[in-house]
């Protein structure tokens, strides 16, 4: 898991290769806009939550005439790695 930083004048933003997830988004003056994880609470911050949000009724999905099985909630993007394949001071491009 790598952290990936990009910024401009107004904003910094941190991104982690695990779930591509943004865990910090700092205005010009310091200030965090995103939730820091308190774990008695959450300990996520931003996740991609991708194919789909909550869970699937008996854990299936139809698509393009075949169904699946996905047995997690908020699908899988969350928990993989994704590769950094794009980088410039301002923007991030992640691929999965």
């Amino acid at each position: 898991m790598d952290m990936i930083e990009i910024k401009n004048e107004r904003l910094t933003a941190v991104f982690s290769t695990h779930g591509a997830e943004l865990q910090s988004l700092r205005d010009q003056n310091g200030v965090e806009r995103i939730w820091q994880g308190d774990p008695a609470f959450w300990t996520g911050h931003a996740p991609v939550l991708f194919p789909f949000v909550s869970a699937l009724k008996d854990w299936k999905v139809k698509f393009g005439g075949k169904e699946y099985s996905l047995t997690t909630k908020h699908g899988f993007a969350r928990k993989s790695e994704f590769v950094l394949s794009d980088c410039t001071d301002t923007k991030a491009t992640f691929t999965l």
